[in-house]
């Protein structure tokens, strides 16, 4: 009976020592929101009613477009729709006036490249024992073949606005811009289906890929939606890993649409 009641005496210090912490946590919690709502109401009114998108510190921005291989003399063909782009990047207006704005961002983006002939890139090794990059005929009508890249992002954007009012609010624009993105990694994927049965096969390497990429874009939009396109100043490969028997090397453009998240 002793051991049940100091039992209970523990279970009893135990609950009261939660309870305690979680008030005490409570409290701090609802005193920081009080102070913070003091604070937010004590703010000049004029400054308040004169904020706009400019007085945010950003924009969480979603790219969503399509790829496509300018160079048609080369071995690697394209079908544009199953050929999508996805950037997710962070960008900061800064207003010079009310009608033009200066915008720098960083994020990441995607970039999947899915082939319309029965090929892939792979590597090889030459007859002096040199790695090689190879578009490679597969021996079979693959359901997927592609290759994708994900590049570490740095977008700059000017942008004049028409219209009345301030900022970026539900203002058409026209802008420019330049991209410069860092290869992060690259793969190649092969789905096949054989007796109904889906296999795939992906392969992480670099495939000879040029490790900066560069361009120019041009944007049309209304607010924080516009459509865009982007020409890549910068070739797919390395100059000194163009893929065996390719006499040129292609550069990769976009077209899509942008939209802000928050």
């Amino acid at each position: 009976s002793s051991i049940s009641n100091n039992l209970l005496y523990k279970i009893y210090i135990h609950i009261f020592a939660v309870n305690y912490i979680n008030m005490r946590v409570f409290t701090l919690i609802l005193l920081t929101l009080i102070s913070f709502n003091i604070f937010s109401q004590d703010t000049n009114q004029d400054e308040v009613n004169l904020k706009t998108n400019f007085n945010l510190p950003g924009y969480l921005k979603l790219n969503f477009g399509f790829s496509f291989v300018e160079n048609k003399d080369h071995s690697l063909k394209t079908d544009i729709f199953p050929s999508r782009s996805l950037d997710l990047y962070y960008s900061k207006p800064f207003f010079l006036g009310d009608n033009f704005s200066f915008n720098p961002g960083i994020g990441i983006s995607n970039d999947n490249l899915s082939f319309s002939n029965d090929v892939i890139l792979s590597e090889s090794v030459d007859p002096d024992g040199n790695n090689v990059i190879i578009v490679d005929t597969l021996s079979f009508a693959p359901d997927k073949n592609s290759l994708k890249a994900t590049y570490l992002v740095i977008p700059i954007d000017l942008k004049y606005y028409f219209g009345s009012g301030q900022f970026d609010k539900r203002r058409f624009f026209i802008g420019v811009g330049a991209e410069v993105g860092l290869l992060l990694n690259s793969s190649t994927k092969v789905k096949q289906t054989i007796n109904n049965t889906i296999y795939s096969t992906k392969l992480k390497k670099d495939f000879g890929l040029n490790d900066l990429k560069y361009g120019i874009s041009l944007q049309l939009g209304v607010g924080n939606f516009n459509i865009y396109y982007k020409k890549y100043l910068s070739n797919l490969f390395k100059d000194e890993s163009i893929p065996l028997h390719e006499s040129v090397n292609p550069s990769v453009n976009k077209i899509g649409i942008s939209f802000s998240i928050f």
